[in-house]
């Protein structure tokens, strides 16, 4: 199978109705991205489809240097295993690489990943074969995500 990459050009700076999205500190991203997927785990359906895809993936935060692996988990009572470690266990199919502005839309539902790579606001690097199999998948986090923002960080909704 073909590898793709793509560069990062520019970050986001603003929402699409003109404000400026407001920044996320590392410590903050790295909580709500950790509870997000705790929420998966402990959800029988969601976590259960990202498990089955053999999800190995790995986002890169630049400007907060911060870094996220999630993998299936190897024990029964869990879905996912993840590491906020710039090196883990486990080496990733797919690495996306994006400002955390443009994290937070996509985790949201608002900036579509495939546009935001032909932009350079994201930049991706895997197995083609890996990102028609877990970007569909992602979906799961980006509900969950979402759901997170708008019930405990209604400032960051966009």
């Amino acid at each position: 199978m073909g590898r793709a990459e793509a560069t990062l050009i520019r970050p986001l700076s603003r929402a699409k109705a003109g404000r400026t999205v407001p920044r996320l500190s590392a410590a903050a991203f790295r909580d709500l991205l950790d509870r997000t997927l705790t929420e998966i785990d402990r959800d029988e359906r969601g976590g259960s489809l990202l498990r089955a895809t053999g999800l190995r993936m790995r986002f890169r935060l630049p400007d907060l240097g911060l870094v996220l692996n999630v993998a299936p988990s190897e024990e029964r009572d869990h879905h996912l295993r993840w590491t906020f470690a710039k090196s883990a266990g486990w080496k990733p199919s797919v690495e996306l690489i994006m400002n955390s502005q443009v994290a937070n839309s996509y985790l949201q539902g608002k900036e579509s990943l495939a546009i935001a790579i032909a932009r350079g606001r994201a930049k991706y690097r895997g197995e083609t074969r890996c990102a028609l199999l877990y970007v569909p998948a992602m979906r799961v986090v980006v509900d969950a995500y979402r759901s997170l923002v708008r019930k405990d960080h209604p400032e960051l909704v966009i």
